[in-house]
């Protein structure tokens, strides 16, 4: 078992490294809105990745919501950053859970776990047709439920189940107040926005679909996305999970995604542990040392080369 203090987080380090990569969007965005021709392109990728890894403290604050420490950073990042891209955390948070739930991780209830590897056409459409029109889901989403409150939202998803698909997470009545709410502020700031600043919504849709690209492109460096198991243990969250040391590996696996493995054996533990507990976890764990892959394997599928695959064991 590992030390308590990995588990510990620090909002001095969560806040620190949120308002840096806040303060490079809003100056790249600036920068961005001013200039015209090729140059826009440097302040236009410094945006792009600065809002997809504020985005991705999402992430954090879904595995320890309710951490009195926490508090604070939580609150602030649902009122900043979340109105940025539109989605609130708790509409991440049950779906993210259940991907790591032992018993369901890898099998067809994962709603995280994509066969992407398999499946060429799935593959097209999580790289390239869900970064393009996220942005839009979300702000329909945002729409939704600003202006009906989650029950309009419902009533949508249960048309919408009817007919194979779903665009909601189920939430309780607390966690659907939360989000209406946070919707209409959102909703709130997107008017003053487009109202003051009409000329840089291109840009902008094309900053949030970039962070969305990005967000899809890590997917095939996680985990081994092949077949379906019919179901899992926590040997099993060992055993489909990569870690790539490689810093090549932070432009789309920021926050620590890239210690992939740890974060599944120990996801309680903050981004900022995480580098040490790789370190000690790679010294003392045979299994653990198995999970390390170049980043060249990551992404043309490593097929679990050297390790037993979990769907027979």
């Amino acid at each position: 078992m590992i030390d308590r203090k990995y588990f510990e987080p620090n909002p001095t380090i969560y806040f620190r490294d949120l308002l840096i990569v806040q303060v490079l969007f809003i100056a790249s965005f600036a920068w961005a809105a001013s200039v015209t021709g090729w140059i826009v392109l440097i302040p236009w990728v410094i945006a792009a990745v600065s809002l997809h890894r504020a985005g991705m403290f999402l992430h954090e604050i879904v595995h320890r919501p309710n951490h009195k420490r926490m508090h604070a950073f939580n609150t602030y990042w649902n009122w900043t950053t979340g109105a940025l891209i539109m989605v609130p955390t708790l509409r991440f948070q049950k779906p993210h859970l259940t991907h790591h739930a032992n018993g369901i991780f890898r099998t067809k209830n994962d709603p995280q776990y994509l066969l992407v590897r398999s499946t060429p056409g799935l593959m097209v459409l999580v790289l390239v047709v869900v970064p393009l029109t996220m942005p839009f889901l979300n702000f329909f989403q945002m729409l939704t439920a600003a202006l009906g409150g989650i029950g309009l939202e419902e009533a949508i998803e249960r048309r919408a189940q009817a007919r194979g698909y779903s665009i909601c997470t189920p939430m309780t009545t607390r966690e659907k107040a939360v989000v209406t709410r946070l919707s209409r502020f959102y909703l709130a700031v997107f008017i003053v926005y487009a109202a003051l600043l009409p000329q840089t919504l291109p840009l902008y849709y094309s900053l949030l679909a970039a962070g969305w690209f990005l967000t899809a492109a890590r997917i095939p460096l996680e985990h081994e996305l092949d077949r379906y198991a019919d179901s899992s243990n926590a040997g099993d969250q060992i055993l489909d999970s990569f870690t790539v040391e490689t810093p090549l590996a932070l432009l789309t696996q920021p926050l620590g995604f890239r210690f992939h493995t740890a974060h599944h054996m120990y996801p309680g533990v903050p981004y900022h542990n995480l580098p040490s507990l790789h370190a000690e976890l790679k010294r003392d764990n045979a299994t653990y040392r198995g999970s390390i892959i170049p980043l060249w394997a990551a992404i043309r599928g490593p097929k679990a080369q050297t390790r037993p695959d979990p769907a027979n064991r």
